[in-house]
């Protein structure tokens, strides 16, 4: 019985202080609407096409008991209408995903999204997409130090 109530004690005392020591985890998650617009390049004809609507978050955050936050996401545009240089409509989708994680110690940080718009025309145009990759890793100062961009455009037909 001594030995039974030692390691119970023994492992409260441990349990105990680890959580003294240590911060519980957290999360929560969050769905935002935001205004968006832009604009690209047809590469099927050249025409300019400028974009807007409105563009739905679900965005996760999560923070360990050491302080590292991960921010997390999915966006997908709601209700987007392309209008062309030269007179051609555009209905675009689009979905993106996206990451930030960060240490609760300093500046360090990286941040990456990628993204996939197809813009389908509503007449004689060609419909088109675009895929983007972006990541930026930032220094314990908060500098960039390193930027990676791939932006690619395709003509569907």
């Amino acid at each position: 019985m001594r030995l039974v109530v030692s390691f119970l004690a023994a492992t409260g005392l441990a349990l105990g202080g680890v959580a003294a020591w240590a911060a519980p985890a957290t999360s929560s998650t969050s769905n935002i609407e935001l205004p968006v617009s832009g604009s690209v390049v047809n590469p099927c004809t050249g025409e300019s096409v400028a974009w807007q609507g409105t563009a739905h978050f679900v965005v996760h955050q999560t923070v360990t008991s050491n302080g590292r936050e991960t921010l997390s996401g999915h966006v997908n545009f709601q209700g987007i209408q392309g209008q062309g240089s030269l007179g051609n409509t555009y209905q675009v989708t689009n979905t993106a995903n996206f990451e930030l994680t960060a240490s609760g110690d300093s500046a360090q940080n990286e941040f990456t999204t990628t993204a996939a718009f197809l813009f389908v025309s509503q007449g004689p145009a060609p419909n088109f997409d675009s895929h983007t990759t972006y990541h930026v890793t930032f220094d314990a100062s908060g500098q960039p130090t390193a930027v990676v961009t791939r932006n690619e455009t395709s003509c569907q037909g």
